[in-house]
């Protein structure tokens, strides 16, 4: 009776880190799901697993960003109905192949929002404030030498696996992160090809293509290409833990018709946070205080000089979204005007509208990026964009490294064309210019913005949503709109 009732739980195709993280960060997805991952079959290709289980995959659980879910591989699970990302983005997955496939795509939705959102404010408070800076300061014993260090503005405190459904996972976070983080996806049983390193990834997915409709992508794995896609044609959902699914091709997603979900707004409350601790740390050199100090140069040389003021400021937003509505609410409680850029005008938003953003730029002492990586929103911050800021603007990045020429954003700040930067995200992650190690008008944090428990947490909730919603022909709670 008991093999029976696993012999029925549906099947699921996780692309993300080895089946093993599942177990600890998403305990209910291995107990009502079973779970395939192409990382069980190492010895097996990628697309070959994924073709090998085709008419199988109906959905796709995937953590964003781990592999593209491109029209490679939606060619290959030709069953697929369903990819729910257990991340806000899906620039991981082909949105149009998917939606001509008739493929459904939820992401994390809304999880991330309020964390992302108070991660935000707090890296702009400390760049504004420069909480850093002050730390540095006080560190290195300039403080009885140099005198009280102003800091910046107060912040608000807020005090068996064949018996469950087989998902494709691909990304790699280690088990005691899922086991933390992730407990209930612990109920589907997880296929992982980084369980099985002497099979390329490709055989490894057409070896049980027939088997995975569902593919879970933790983490920031490899992208969802169109050949992977082709390996699964039994994928119908991919699940992106990120808010970002550029490493998914959405254009093959959508052609195949599988459905992503993404983090949805889970993180923008905590990459919100991230945005304005960014910002007041750069405006009042908060980390370049803090290494003052702890170089001990207060007692040599006095007082350090402190950064502008935040209020008053033009505050433009690139990308008016989730996150850019959260960073927009922080931003206007420090008295300063906000406008903003995005694909088209929002009739709800009484802030100013600029459709381009070099007319942004040219009005905005600050430019917080917000936008999701696109084709259209590569290096959408460029020479152009970064001479209208001017000599004394900010540039703020908590969305993709790529969404600025980095080359040319590291010019201007070594030839003192801009006044500085905040940056949580770089182009060629985790190699960051090391021209911007010595620039004490530069903080930056390791793509960090939404790693918070509370983030974690509802990205599982959402993440297990999705799943349980996509089983049970539920509408997705984040699925990714290809429009």
């Amino acid at each position: 009776m008991a093999e029976m009732q696993e012999q029925e739980l549906p099947l699921v195709l996780f692309i993300g880190p080895p089946p093993s993280t599942l177990r600890t960060f998403f305990p209910k997805i291995l107990q009502q799901f079973k779970i395939l991952s192409p990382f069980d079959y190492p010895t097996t290709p990628f697309h070959e697993f994924l073709k090998s289980h085709a008419q199988e995959i109906k959905v796709i659980l995937c953590l964003s960003g781990s592999v593209p879910i491109n029209l490679e591989i939606l060619s290959c699970v030709p069953s697929l109905e369903c990819i729910v990302n257990m991340g806000a983005g899906v620039n991981h997955i082909d949105l149009s192949e998917c939606k001509r496939r008739g493929v459904s795509i939820c992401n994390a939705g809304t999880v991330f929002s309020e964390d992302v959102a108070d991660c935000a404010v707090g890296l702009l408070l400390d760049v504004l404030r420069r909480v850093s800076a002050s730390n540095q300061y006080v560190r290195s014993g300039l403080w009885p030498l140099k005198g009280e260090y102003h800091l910046g503005h107060k912040e608000r405190h807020e005090s068996n696996q064949e018996s469950r459904t087989l998902i494709l996972v691909f990304g790699t976070p280690p088990k005691q992160f899922i086991e933390t983080f992730f407990p209930k996806l612990l109920q589907y049983q997880f296929l992982n090809p980084t369980d099985y390193p002497n099979i390329p990834l490709l055989e490894f997915l057409k070896t049980h293509a027939q088997s995975l409709s569902v593919l879970l992508i933790i983490g920031d794995p490899e992208p969802v290409t169109s050949d992977i896609l082709d390996s699964l044609p039994c994928l119908k959902c991919i699940v992106c833990t990120s808010a970002g699914v550029n490493h998914v091709d959405l254009t093959e997603c959508k052609r195949k018709g599988i459905v992503v979900t993404n983090a949805g707004t889970v993180y923008s409350e905590d990459v919100a946070d991230c945005a304005v601790s960014l910002l007041l740390n750069v405006l009042r050199k908060v980390s370049a205080s803090d290494r003052y100090v702890r170089s001990g140069l207060w007692p040599l040389k006095g007082e350090y000089s402190l950064g502008h003021k935040v209020g008053g400021k033009r505050v433009g937003i690139i990308g008016l979204g989730s996150i850019g509505s959260e960073v927009a609410k922080r931003i206007q409680a420090f008295g300063c005007s906000i406008a903003y850029s995005s694909r088209k005008k929002k009739e709800s938003v009484s802030f100013p509208y600029y459709s381009s953003v070099c007319d942004l730029a040219a009005n905005s002492d600050i430019l917080i990026l917000c936008c999701a990586l696109t084709d259209e929103t590569h290096h959408i911050i460029n020479k152009d964009v970064l001479s209208a800021l001017g000599k004394d603007g900010v540039i703020v990045n908590i969305g993709r490294g790529a969404l600025v020429d980095e080359k040319e954003l590291v010019r201007c700040l070594v030839e003192g064309e801009i006044g500085g930067a905040g940056l949580d995200v770089f182009e060629n992650e985790p190699h960051v210019p090391k021209e911007l190690f010595e620039l004490d008008n530069v903080v930056m944090t390791p793509h960090s913005a939404v790693i918070t428990p509370e983030s974690f947490s509802a990205l599982h909730e959402l993440a297990v949503a999705n799943l349980e919603a996509f089983f049970s022909n539920k509408p997705l709670l984040s699925q990714v709109d290809y429009e």
